[in-house]
């Protein structure tokens, strides 16, 4: 009897010890919010698939092209127009789309795309399609731990698909279609091909666009926060897109104590240092290297270069600055030789407008020119241009550049079958501002010989009687159809090689 009161009371004593315990260093256990699947068939006959017949271009081959048949998902947001990603209708030939719970297709038409937040908007030829269904109101951006619900048409299916997620992070992401960095929601929902363009709903609201799962984790996907969208749609308004503005700068943290030490900034835990600014950027009209950015607008910007914009939640300063459009002005306060001052950055430029290698203008086809089997292209993302250009921009001498892309393997080009140029500097000595007059200055040429030539002064040197002789022939062995792109042949006057083609 006295050894079963003894090990009552031993008990009793180790469950005071491991409730104490717990107690003392409890975690706190994230709750969920929970979202419930509105079974409205008004609300669930807004959520669309999208089939696609799209006219792809090859940037290793810019005189081609192969068609593509695909499908993704969208929603219905506003007076007979639907949301989707833009890479689900991009270069887009012929579109259809289909009502969930029916089975006929409705031809559809692209109205406007955002390559840089892979977002679209387009609207079916017949208005029929709207009857009975019901537009999504847009939400807000939801809070960590809430649970959304991932509409859409995964894997091929005809029949709307529904699961369930959690929002487990908010951050700036890169967004595959572009590249570019913006605000994404990360969300454990399994996202499949053809999810793309769907809606993620929360108690019925939507919160998020579909827009790529993670290859590197299981169920991780990413959505496109409605702030965002709401940034696309804004743009729009006047039917005309025209994107993020570019600011041009580069920017440092200043979490090391001895620079602070060094900036005036003792303990402060904000304050970026500004490296350079771009020419011709907005930055570059308002800012100097070795300025302190410490808040935009009223967001304080800390040394690591985040901010604040919900409480306990950090992400890239650039958030603040990507809630505006081109045209707009933010206010920029900074620290400049001591001094806190306020600055107006009017935001008025894109990022094409300032950069030496460009971004292809959206739906736009290659450009290129062929001659003597030599290929050339100009210098944008998409042709994979040498990454020191990157820190090249605009003058007055050069607006653009021109790749020497590939070698089209004949006898003139003989000897250069395993060499290449990059970017080409001059031709016959000749420099040129942009592509076209590159173009302009090779067929205009009355010289015996073309000596091509890049920035380290490697040569490539054609006979020009041997190009207009053999020019069409090397085009046919090929079967190449043009030797130059439309946007080419379109320049007049007439070049002196056109009439070979």
């Amino acid at each position: 009897m006295k050894k079963i009161k003894m090990l009552t009371i031993f008990a009793l004593l180790m469950l005071i010890f491991q409730v104490g315990f717990a107690t003392e260093n409890k975690t706190p256990i994230p709750v969920v919010v929970k979202s419930k699947i509105v079974n409205d068939p008004a609300l669930k006959s807004s959520i669309v698939k999208i089939f696609t017949v799209a006219n792809e271009p090859d940037f290793s081959e810019p005189w081609s092209s192969h068609v593509s048949e695909f499908s993704g998902s969208g929603c219905i947001i506003g007076k007979e127009l639907i949301l989707t990603n833009a890479h689900v209708v991009t270069n887009a030939t012929y579109v259809e789309v289909l009502k969930n719970g029916e089975v006929k297709r409705y031809e559809a038409e692209v109205l406007n795309i955002d390559h840089e937040a892979d977002l679209a908007i387009i609207t079916l030829k017949n208005k029929e399609f709207f009857k009975d269904t019901k537009s999504l109101e847009i939400g807000d951006l939801p809070e960590l731990q809430t649970e959304v619900n991932v509409y859409g048409f995964p894997m091929g299916g005809d029949t709307l698909s529904i699961t369930k997620g959690v929002v487990s992070r908010i951050e700036h992401q890169s967004y595959v279609n572009s590249g570019n960095t913006l605000l994404a929601i990360q969300i454990d929902a399994a996202i499949n091909p053809g999810n793309s363009g769907g809606p993620a709903l929360s108690d019925g609201k939507m919160v998020g666009l579909v827009m790529q799962g993670a290859s590197y984790g299981e169920n991780m996907g990413y959505i496109i926060p409605t702030s965002v969208i709401n940034h696309f749609l804004e743009d729009i308004k006047d039917k005309h897109y025209d994107g993020y503005p570019y600011i041009g700068m580069m920017t440092q943290s200043l979490e090391s104590p001895v620079m602070k030490d060094m900036y005036g900034l003792k303990e402060s835990g904000y304050g970026i240092l500004v490296n350079k600014t771009i020419p011709n950027s907005p930055a570059s009209k308002v800012l100097k290297t070795g300025d302190i950015i410490v808040a935009i607008e009223k967001y304080k910007v800390f040394s690591n270069q985040k901010i604040e914009f919900r409480d306990k939640e950090f992400t890239d300063f650039y958030y603040v600055l990507d809630q505006y459009q081109v045209g707009d002005s933010v206010e920029v306060t900074i620290i400049r030789d001591a001094k806190e001052m306020k600055v107006l950055l009017t935001l008025d430029k894109k990022a094409n407008d300032v950069l030496l290698v460009k971004q292809r203008e959206p739906e736009s086809r290659p450009t290129y020119f062929i001659y003597g089997g030599l290929v050339f292209v100009p210098g944008i993302t998409e042709y994979g241009v040498p990454t020191k250009f990157y820190n090249f921009y605009p003058d007055e001498n050069r607006e653009e550049l021109v790749i020497m892309q590939r070698v089209l393997s004949s006898s003139l080009t003989k000897g250069y079958n395993y060499g290449g140029l990059g970017v080409i500097d001059s031709v016959n000595g000749k420099k040129f501002k942009n592509f076209k007059e590159f173009v302009s200055i090779l067929e205009r040429s009355s010289e015996k010989f073309i000596v091509l030539e890049d920035e380290d002064h490697f040569q490539m040197v054609l006979n020009r009687q041997d190009v207009v002789e053999n020019q069409q022939s090397i085009l046919e062995k090929y079967d190449i159809k043009y030797s130059k792109s439309k946007d080419i042949r379109s320049l007049e006057p007439a070049l002196k090689i056109a009439e070979n083609n």
